[in-house]
């Protein structure tokens, strides 16, 4: 019994030291658990996310503001600039709006989110233990929405499908519009995220800056005029709604793809319009500390940085007052002033 009595003593130490060192381990987000329960710091705030698929800022400085009204207003009374970049890996459709909701670049390798596709595959997935904005939100009870105009976004219905609380994949814009914009008048959501493709559909058909190609920005226009009716016509809502506008990738002229690495493909515009952005600023002087303006070049992820179309995530959930997305790399300091 006396020799009982030390083993039984050391095997109490063990286990001790087990569960100690267990419950010591870090998770993802450092905070107790592999997702730790968020909270807004801002009450009552709201993000529309916009993407225009292939949206060259040429398109509107040609059509101006007689043509492209809306997309103009939200230039002249919000922050913004004509001359973000896309993701330095790739120019293209799936990986740079996959880019845009993790804040994450392309490359697994380096930490990014791994999708270098750009059509629909059931038997491809994001990184494993991807997250994205809607995670961060949704921990928050955060409601969000998804509505996208190309069916290979199942991608992130499959990985983020319990972040999601609705997703609406119509390749009709005539549909998928008012859908969208019947949501934001009715619900309201918390976070939402609007494809629209248009301009890159007319850019594979007709080439950039072709005379289709620039009615399908001046439609894509409009379209984003039907969302700010709804704010206009909503008080309470224009109080709290701020609307991030980006793109994938932008469109040579004459050509008929973007994958080439030239400035019109991966020069994009990013506008931020709403409560708590500033009227008329620009982006790169608003954050001289923090970003640069790259001037033609393609600058990589070292060194200064650009404004990004993958800033989007980031910085709609600091808009709307949450911490950034754990697994993110573009943005993650949340340092990107839109006043």
């Amino acid at each position: 019994m006396r020799r009982l009595f030390p083993l039984l003593s050391v095997g109490i130490f063990l286990v001790v030291v087990l569960v100690v060192a267990l419950t010591a381990l870090p998770d993802r987000d450092g905070e107790g658990s592999r997702r730790a329960e968020r909270t807004a710091t801002q009450v009552d705030r709201k993000v529309l996310a916009i993407s225009i698929d292939g949206l060259n800022p040429d398109a509107l400085t040609t059509l101006g503001p007689g043509r492209t009204p809306n997309i103009h207003r939200l230039i002249d009374e919000g922050a913004s600039t004509l001359n973000a970049r896309t993701a330095y890996e790739k120019n293209i459709t799936l990986p740079n709006h996959t880019g845009m909701v993790t804040s994450d670049p392309i490359d697994a390798d380096e930490g990014g989110h791994g999708v270098t596709w750009n059509v629909g595959d059931p038997t491809r997935s994001i990184a494993k233990d991807e997250d994205s904005v809607f995670t961060v939100a949704h921990e928050a009870g955060l409601s969000t929405g998804v509505f996208v105009t190309k069916q290979k976004f199942e991608l992130w219905q499959r990985t983020w499908e319990d972040d999601i609380d609705l997703y609406v994949p119509i390749d009709d814009h005539a549909e998928l519009v008012p859908e969208a914009v019947k949501d934001l008048a009715d619900e309201q959501r918390d976070l939402t995220f609007v494809h629209l493709s248009l301009p890159d559909v007319a850019g594979h058909e007709f080439g950039g800056m072709s005379p289709e190609y620039l009615d399908a920005v001046e439609e894509s226009d409009a379209q984003v005029g039907e969302f700010l009716d709804v704010v206009d016509a909503d008080p309470g809502l224009a109080k709290e709604l701020d609307v991030i506008l980006t793109a994938d990738h932008g469109f040579k002229p004459g050509i008929t793809n973007h994958s080439e690495k030239v400035y019109e493909n991966y020069r994009i515009p990013f506008i931020v319009w709403g409560p708590d952005a500033g009227a008329g600023t620009d982006l790169y002087e608003l954050n001289a500390d923090d970003y640069r303006d790259p001037g033609k070049g393609r600058p990589d992820y070292e060194g200064p940085r650009p404004v990004r179309n993958a800033d989007l995530g980031n910085l709609a959930l600091d808009l709307l007052g949450l911490g950034p997305i754990g697994t993110s790399d573009i943005g993650k300091d949340q340092t990107l002033d839109v006043k």
